[in-house]
């Protein structure tokens, strides 16, 4: 029997047969000159379809799943109707993957990947190369789960036991999430004689983010998005008076999706309205906005150091508020030695860095924790290099976070790495507060090379001495000689408690760092049997 390799994303040769479903590293390639790493099956890929450029494509925020990142169950009917190279879809272990995307990717060509399109082919995968962490290498195009065709009520009706001479239309039917595509937010006003105060209902854990525009110096013309899932709902108001800008207060509540603008009224203004004003309302998808009206100007009002390889970044736009939905990011776009790119950045919630900087945090910034990489070339050396006022172009939300699918679970564990806190964060809070199903643990531990490098170590650490719920938990692989704490790297001896039933068993587990890490802890949980559908990796 072939020995598996380290790796468990480059497949072992075997004899003529083309791996189905695989991928090479970059040493693999020069070693052997062939895409597989099988000199007998060679198969060369265009410029710019590596492993590393796949693993790009699918942290740039683009749908490679083709259903706006919601999870959609598949029938085997439905199934069999994708099988064409640019309409690829294909099962493996109950899952079901869009394929289009990958096919210029795979080493072993389009023609063996064809293999198993509009099929289930758990088995051709398992026949070539049954190792490889296809769950990592495909996490982007994962669709849903594949099942058989039931009627619903059937199902229903199977899942009750009726009592004598009562039918089943006189039970409740189970509730069923919507759907992003059938949220449409409802607006509501109340005003006093000096505010009026703004209402947006969206669903329950729809996890929506809001931008808030001022459009004319007369302050009576605003605009205000909400993001949802793909979707932008937009709302143009001209409102009957004059407002004063900024708005006097945002709220937003990330359980019930309700969203609260309140503005005072101009010193003109200090009366009644007979009416709200004239609104226009629509709902485009995030992909299909003109191009500049898909970005936002923002300057630079704060930039230091946070600690000694990282910085703080608090970005401002005057006539605009912006708040990104939990677990998503954006891009900020830049030169780097006079050629434009793009980096994904995560924002944080202002309480983790306020009392960490010389600076009010009253204004609505948009804040960053940012990693310092040594490298020239390295897009936070073009960051870290700016200076106050400088403007930056941001990105509208990127992301396929569901906050809907940790409703059912009250035991978290979320492991970080380094930088990989930042999406933790928001999460963080949003759990903590919850009252729908509240939690009853929520474990983080977070992995770095030395104390110096901790982000937000004081903060969190008052959190878990305040909630008695939250266990905050520093690993370092480098530590210095007085560390007390855990020290080494992520592994099954440390992760086994977490996931053993008999211990207290953690039913959702939320993963962000490098790459490598993510890999790592992916092939971890696999091994422990951990449910993949209960595992989201930023």
């Amino acid at each position: 029997m072939a020995q598996k390799p380290c790796n468990n994303l480059l497949p072992q040769s075997k004899g003529a047969n083309t791996s189905f479903l695989s991928v090479a590293t970059s040493q693999t390639l020069q070693s052997t000159g062939s895409a597989t790493g099988n000199p007998r099956n060679k198969c060369a890929l265009k410029p710019g379809h590596s492993l590393m450029d796949w693993i790009r494509l699918g942290n740039s925020g683009v749908d490679l799943s083709g259903t706006g990142g919601r999870t959609v169950s598949v029938t085997k009917e439905e199934l069999v109707k994708h099988n064409t190279k640019n309409d690829a879809w294909m099962a493996i272990r109950g899952v079901v993957y869009n394929v289009s995307r990958y096919m210029e990717f795979h080493p072993g060509g389009v023609e063996e990947l064809m293999r198993g399109v509009g099929s289930d082919a758990t088995k051709l995968f398992d026949e070539t190369h049954a190792w490889v962490n296809y769950t990592q290498l495909l996490n982007k195009c994962r669709i849903g789960p594949l099942t058989n065709t039931v009627k619903l009520d059937a199902v229903i009706k199977e899942s009750f036991s009726l009592p004598n001479n009562k039918t089943f239309d006189s039970f409740a039917k189970p509730q069923i999430p919507a759907q992003e595509a059938d949220i449409l937010p409802r607006l509501d006003w109340i005003q006093k004689l000096d505010e009026i105060t703004l209402y947006f209902y969206t669903k329950q854990f729809c996890n929506p983010g809001y931008l808030i525009r001022n459009l004319n110096h007369e302050d009576n013309h605003i605009e205000i998005w909400i993001f949802i899932g793909v979707y932008v709902h937009t709302f143009d108001f001209k409102l009957q008076g004059q407002i004063k800008w900024p708005p006097k207060g945002v709220q937003m509540s990330t359980e019930s999706g309700k969203i609260e603008v309140k503005f005072n009224k101009h010193d003109n203004q200090i009366k009644l309205w007979s009416d709200l004003g004239k609104y226009k309302r629509s709902k485009i998808l995030a992909t299909d906005l003109e191009p500049d009206t898909s970005s936002l100007d923002f300057k630079i009002s704060y930039i230091n150091k946070f600690n000694k390889d990282s910085f703080v970044i608090l970005l401002e736009n005057e006539s605009v508020l912006y708040t990104l939905p939990i677990g998503y990011h954006i891009t900020i776009e830049g030169l780097v030695n006079e050629i434009k790119i793009t980096k994904c950045y995560t924002p944080v919630p202002k309480k983790y860095i306020g009392k960490c900087i010389n600076i009010e945090m009253d204004t609505e910034y948009v804040n960053f924790l940012i990693k310092q990489y040594p490298h020239s070339k390295s897009f936070s050396q073009y960051l870290c290099h700016l200076e106050k006022d400088n403007t930056l172009k941001m990105s509208l939300p990127k992301g396929n976070f569901k906050l809907s699918t940790l409703a059912s679970h009250r035991r978290f564990c979320f492991l970080a790495a380094g930088s990989g806190l930042t999406p933790i964060l928001g999460l963080l809070d949003h759990l903590l507060k919850r009252s729908t199903n509240r939690i009853e643990v929520l474990k983080l531990l977070y992995f770095n090379k030395t104390s110096k490098d901790i982000w937000c170590n004081e903060m969190l650490n008052n959190i878990s001495i305040e909630d008695e719920r939250f266990e905050f938990v520093n690993i370092l692989s480098n530590c210095e000689e007085s560390w007390s704490g855990i020290k080494g790297r992520v592994s099954s001896d440390l992760l086994f408690p977490i996931v053993n039933k008999s211990m207290g068993k953690i039913s959702y587990i939320a993963v962000c760092g490098p790459n490598n890490f993510n890999l790592n802890v992916e092939k971890i949980l696999n091994e422990l049997n951990f449910p993949n559908e209960n595992v989201f990796i930023f």
